[in-house]
């Protein structure tokens, strides 16, 4: 714990946090027995042979095997068979799920479940095309099923609003080309953290979620323990913004005026496991930092960068322009996290506290901070301090500055 001098401080922020819950499958089972503009999951799989389940993959700390059951119990319900139940993993982009995290996710569950693979050609089926003139291809698993479910945790996402709803589907189970074209909008205008109306890659998400077809929608809002403080389910898209209204009112926050340094927190695992996930740090932190200020990141990242893309693109360049020129010609998944990061180290002077290799470190245009004892003479030199212990879930704003 840092211990922060008063008179430079402009505060903490911190989540309002509700509590976890104190029965997780009782909050689920009242979430399913009350669905938000939606008959209950059992009158739906009446008549339906197979059903498909999107869940979150190891990114998010969702608790899938505790998730899982109550569900099939409304498909069995049902008269669906959990042999004709298929469990799909939502990876987008990341990487496949091992055997044992797979298991972990299933639980003891007679389920087949997946890892999505976005570039397995055999594994995709179009359908349709989106009215930006987007071809969309999806998993094939979940397209030929009868009934459709996702299950996922809703929270702030830097550039698409929230994570959760239909973004299970898009870009969580669509195909390489289509993501990359969803990623590509992440600078247009009204994109952003927060942000529902309005946001044109939210939009097409929703869009991609009708066309694709969701009958249900089971989402959890947690808090930065990991414990989940609310489930709402039925209709894809109000059982999502029923849950986008509780991430607001505990993660949104309000700073009276940028400081000339900002501590940012990624908040541990798996929100810091490499800094492809942990850049998200960052751009929290620059949203209430002075220009021309300091960010200080915190962030183990122990399985490394997470991208060679990323890390290709950050080690090429000599210099963040050249980052952002090449983005401008040509837009490429992994070198759109080294341009959100790079826009970050443009406003402020980046420093990571992290188990990188101090080089590495500088290679990617930031200073290296051995311990706490760097982290200190940052907090010595700066005239005004911010902290955000969980900044990878605050949506902090400048007063008067809007989301």
């Amino acid at each position: 714990m840092l211990d922060l001098p008063g008179d430079k401080l402009v505060g903490v922020y911190q989540p309002r946090e509700m509590p976890g819950v104190p029965d997780l499958r009782a909050e689920v089972e009242g979430a399913l027995a009350a669905p938000v503009h939606s008959p209950p999951l059992r009158d739906l799989a009446r008549g339906r042979r197979t059903a498909a389940i999107v869940v979150d993959d190891v990114s998010r700390s969702v608790p899938n095997a505790e998730l899982l059951p109550p569900i099939l119990d409304e498909l069995r319900a049902g008269g669906v068979e959990l042999s004709d139940v298929t469990v799909i993993v939502a990876t987008g982009l990341h990487r496949a799920l091992t055997e044992r995290e797979l298991e972990a996710t299933r639980g003891d569950l007679p389920v087949r479940i997946l890892s999505h693979q976005a570039g397995r050609e055999a594994e995709l089926v179009s359908i349709g095309t989106t009215s930006l003139g987007q071809e969309i291809r999806i998993n094939r698993a979940y397209a030929s099923a009868e009934l459709k479910i996702l299950v996922g945790d809703v929270e702030v996402h830097q550039f698409c609003g929230y994570g959760g709803g239909a973004k299970s589907i898009y870009p969580g189970i669509a195909d390489f080309e289509s993501i990359r074209h969803n990623h590509s909008m992440m600078e247009a205008q009204g994109a952003g953290p927060g942000r529902w109306e309005g946001n044109p890659v939210r939009q097409e998400i929703e869009e991609v979620g009708r066309m694709a077809g969701v009958d249900f929608l089971l989402s959890v809002v947690m808090n930065s323990r990991k414990e989940v403080v609310r489930a709402t389910a039925g209709h894809a898209v109000e059982a999502f913004l029923a849950g986008a209204r509780i991430v607001d009112a505990m993660y949104r926050v309000e700073v009276p005026e940028a400081a000339d340094l900002v501590i940012a927190s990624a908040g541990g695992h798996p929100k810091d496991v490499d800094l492809y996930q942990a850049q998200k740090a960052v751009t929290a932190g620059r949203r209430i930092a002075r220009r021309g200020g300091t960010i200080a990141a915190i962030a183990e990242c122990s399985e490394g960068h997470g991208s060679e893309v990323f890390d290709r693109w950050m080690n090429q360049a000599t210099s963040v322009e050249e980052i952002f020129e090449r983005i401008r010609a040509e837009f490429v998944m992994g070198g759109h996290k080294a341009y959100q990061l790079a826009r970050e180290i443009a406003w402020a002077k980046v420093c990571l506290l992290s188990a990188l290799p101090p080089g590495q470190v500088r290679s990617y245009f930031m200073t290296p901070l051995a311990g706490a004892r760097d982290l200190m003479e940052l907090v010595g030199r700066a005239g005004t301090i911010a902290a955000l212990p969980q900044a990878t879930l605050t949506l902090a704003e400048i007063a008067g500055a809007g989301s």
